[in-house]
């Protein structure tokens, strides 16, 4: 139900995703593939042409690592630093199992969809075009888009010839230094430039909000950039808390119905957490009402009515997700701290239950009476703080801080 709120206010954005660069590796890809057809797959039967691409950038900046500007953030180094020092290629069985998700492209193709830089087949769309002049013009990489004459036509041959070679057998090949150390120079995800920045800045302003909402993301990035430094994680709650008496109505009610329903997740997520800290107090015994039943849970408890009234209240959103009337029906007719106790508990085990594919084992065993052993993966070494400041979930907007950062916003 979160993720789908964070849809309403940045739909192109996701939590994974680290450097904004990656949107011009992506566009960079797309171009130098696209003389393969869609279908067309290496050696191995799968890996398509994006994929090999992928491969052959991430091994280049594992061997050439001292001219990156840093490696936070680039998703499959590790795997690909492992493979490398046991002496092998990267290909299907040495990269990410699931690098289609979890790779940079896998990660990076829904903000390149958004910000219309890729077509959904993964063709060049025209703000990839846009995107690929920047960044070659920015790069004195002349050529480049057309493949003509100059350094950047001699770039892209090279890299299509890279390509072809990792196509033909099914994983990368050993490339000449000069070759990696321009990869790493051209495409290090912590060196955005000029032009390309520009244009960066420029597609996300306009494309990653919600679809007839031009509003929201200037209004977002505005408030963003007068904190005059990226958000954290754990700062998003209190930022949004504030931001709702600064915005356009229709953001401020979005944000509002995210500031309620979270306000009841925080609550009930400590309560649940005061369980998995009395089973690290009680050294594997088991956990009641009894140990429950503490004033820290009380003031908890107390607080649940009007935060399930809040929801209530709020305008939209039951209606913009009616499945939070399940957690209200679960925690309403609560009348003391013992049902509370097992309501939770309950509504845990519904939780993992509807798990896919086949649901999930919870994180209790029923004693013979309303205790419960607390599973030794699960018990928490410190309580819950008093109070709550971080939200329980993640909308997106510490992603979105470190776009800005990347364009040099802060």
């Amino acid at each position: 139900m979160y993720e789908r709120l964070a849809d309403r206010m940045l739909p192109a954005v996701t939590v994974r995703m680290g450097r904004l660069r990656f949107v011009t590796l992506l566009a960079v890809g797309a171009l130098v593939c696209h003389k393969w057809p869609t279908d067309r797959v290496a050696k191995d039967g799968v890996t398509p042409p994006w994929l090999v691409y992928e491969w052959f950038v991430i091994e280049a900046f594992v061997r050439e690592h001292s001219r990156l500007v840093d490696d936070a953030g680039i998703p499959g180094i590790r795997k690909a630093r492992r493979a490398i020092a046991n002496g092998r290629p990267l290909d299907t069985y040495s990269y990410l199992k699931t690098a289609t998700t979890f790779g940079f492209t896998g990660i990076f193709r829904r903000l390149a969809l958004h910000l219309d830089v890729l077509t959904p087949d993964g063709r060049l769309d025209d703000s990839g075009y846009r995107l690929v002049e920047a960044w070659a013009k920015g790069l004195g990489l002349d050529g480049f888009v057309d493949g003509t004459t100059g350094r950047g036509a001699r770039f892209r041959a090279q890299l299509t010839r890279a390509i072809e070679q990792g196509l033909e057998r099914g994983s990368t090949a050993p490339l000449p230094v000069e070759l990696r150390q321009s990869m790493v120079d051209s495409l290090d995800p912590g060196r955005l430039h000029g032009i390309e920045r520009k244009v960066l800045r420029q597609l996300l302003i306009e494309r990653a909000g919600p679809p007839g909402k031009p509003e929201f993301v200037p209004a977002i990035t505005e408030a963003l950039i007068s904190r005059q430094r990226p958000l954290e994680a754990d700062e998003e709650g209190r930022f949004l808390q504030e931001l709702p008496r600064r915005v356009h109505a229709e953001l401020a009610t979005l944000i509002q119905g995210i500031n309620v329903y979270e306000r009841l997740c925080g609550l009930l997520t400590d309560s649940f957490d005061w369980i998995r800290f009395l089973g690290h107090q009680s050294h594997g015994a088991p956990v009641g009402v009894r140990e429950f039943k503490r004033k820290e849970v009380e003031h908890i408890f107390k607080a649940i009515p009007a935060a399930i009234s809040a929801v209530e209240r709020h305008p939209q959103l039951l209606t913009w997700e009616p499945e939070i009337a399940r957690l209200l029906d679960a925690f309403r007719s609560i009348r003391d701290v013992t049902q509370f106790f097992t309501a939770l508990l309950e509504h845990h085990r519904v939780v993992q239950d509807d798990k896919p594919p086949e649901g999930k084992e919870a994180w209790f065993e029923q004693e013979r009476d309303d205790r419960v052993f607390v599973r030794a993966d699960y018990v928490l070494e410190t309580p819950p703080a008093k109070e709550r400041i971080a939200y329980v979930h993640e909308y997106r907007l510490p992603t979105f801080s470190r776009f800005l950062a990347d364009l040099g916003a802060f």
